[in-house]
């Protein structure tokens, strides 16, 4: 039994590691697309987008994994 909890630790912190990185090359990946728009305003809209989605991703990633046993 100690072993299933063990690896179920294991596996909650790898899932924590790989969205933790997923979410900051979704971020990268949304910035670029933002800094790509040569209009200075529609710029700045798209920075702030991406950071609300960071967010929002990283909020419903965070609920997930504490559902996690």
């Amino acid at each position: 039994m100690y072993i299933f909890t063990q690896l179920a630790v294991m596996i909650k912190k790898n899932l924590e590691i790989i969205s933790s990185i997923g979410s900051v090359i979704l971020l990268i990946i949304m910035f670029a697309l933002s800094h790509m728009i040569r209009n200075s305003i529609h710029q700045e809209y798209g920075f702030i987008v991406s950071l609300v989605v960071f967010i929002l991703v990283m909020s419903v990633i965070g609920l997930k994994l504490n559902e996690m046993n």
